[in-house]
């Protein structure tokens, strides 16, 4: 049974999903010797039974739909039913909430229990106090012990974004047209999330290789909304409520105009977005693509901003794999918080975060990461390899 467990002293939820050990993982088999050797796989045009009902195909109607991978697939000119499909996950790591409302159901209810949120030390403090004055010492430490053993169950979504009928591993290869009916499919599935008022929280993601988490070869990307808001989430929400406050500016807008002016750390731009190396980057090559106008949601995206986000990640993902040809990658689209307020403070943004070096003893043990590649490298060497 999948659940969520609190630790108080991280002050941190973590997912339990152990049906997820369930789910295919062609990973464990060895890579197919040439790119368009095609595989059993459960995403390709014609094995639609293999997956749950669509909640989205893309185009919607009837279309001369052709293949854009021509170059490992001479064949790819045959008609396809779709070229984006998304569906429920099969094996997820967060159950499916209804379209009713829904009140999640404890597994161990206790007098302490804390919401599906993160909560300061401060916040806790009351129940803390009113423990420590039970008159029944038996009480005391019954009440302690409670507050260090809190689990939920969990519900949010947990659907899967098929990016293409025909077996390719990278959004890379298919044409602007089609990423930008990809990048869609994300705005109409994070529309449709966060009217359910029981989520808090969304977040999209692709993970490309073994390396960065990934179980099948066949492009795709992830969908998984929470009923709480990740503390990390939740941090960086007041850092950026208190740039604002102390500033009266948007963060990432300001870094975002200072790195255009200095062209240190630029990777690209366009006319709405800006692709740049972070001044402090965990990850070696790591890169984020911002949005020119300031925008909490991604939801909020228009159709030219959409097609112009196309041609840049198709531009940028294609110059890391370029650089850096063996290397795995997570894809994280970042959009507002669903709950919390101060919305207009947030900035949505994508991250690509290249998985070059191992998070070894020191990262675990201090929280501070060791990167090998400063980011103006990293940005000169991705520039140079800019079709």
């Amino acid at each position: 049974m999948n659940e969520t467990r609190y630790d108080w002293l991280s002050d941190r939820w973590v997912i339990f999903a152990p049906n997820r050990e369930e789910r295919p993982d062609q990973y464990r088999q060895v890579v197919p010797a040439a790119a368009n050797e095609l595989i059993e796989c459960p995403f390709c045009c014609g094995h639609e039974h293999e997956t749950p009902n669509p909640t989205l195909v893309l185009p919607e109607n009837d279309f001369d739909g052709t293949s854009t991978n021509r170059k490992h697939h001479p064949s790819s000119l045959t008609r396809h039913p779709w070229k984006v499909r998304v569906v429920p996950n099969k094996f997820p790591a967060i159950p499916t909430i209804d379209s009713e409302r829904f009140e999640s159901a404890q597994l161990d209810s206790t007098r302490f229990h804390l919401p599906h949120s993160s909560l300061s030390s401060e916040s806790m403090q009351p129940d803390l106090d009113r423990a420590v004055c039970l008159s029944s010492q038996s009480h005391v430490q019954t009440a302690q012990a409670e507050h260090l053993f809190q689990r939920n169950k969990p519900r949010g979504a947990h659907e899967v974004i098929i990016e293409s009928p025909i077996h390719i591993d990278s959004i890379a290869d298919l044409d602007e047209d089609h990423i930008s009916l990809i990048l869609e499919a994300y705005r109409r599935r994070l529309n449709h999330w966060r009217a359910q008022r029981d989520l808090k929280y969304a977040v999209i993601f692709k993970n490309y290789g073994s390396d960065a988490g990934a179980s099948l070869y066949h492009s795709h990307s992830q969908l998984i909304g929470l009923d709480f808001v990740p503390r990390d989430i939740e941090k960086v929400n007041q850092r950026l409520v208190l740039h604002r406050q102390k500033y009266g500016s948007c963060y990432i807008c300001q870094v975002m105009n200072e790195e255009e002016e200095r062209q240190e750390r630029i990777l690209t731009s366009s006319e709405h977005f800006v692709a740049l190396c972070p001044f402090a980057s965990r990850f070696p090559y790591s890169f984020s693509i911002i949005p020119r106008v300031h925008k909490s949601r991604y939801e909020e995206v228009t159709e030219t901003e959409r097609d112009d986000l196309a041609v840049v990640v198709k531009k940028t993902l294609a110059a890391l794999e370029s650089a850096q040809p063996s290397a795995a990658y997570n894809f994280v689209l970042q959009t507002s918080p669903f709950a919390g307020g101060h919305e207009e403070s947030y900035h949505w943004r994508l991250r690509i975060i290249p998985r070059l070096s191992k998070v070894a003893g020191f990262e675990w043990g201090s929280d501070c990461f060791i990167n090998t590649v400063t980011p103006e490298q990293a940005a000169r060497t991705l520039r140079a390899h800019l079709q």
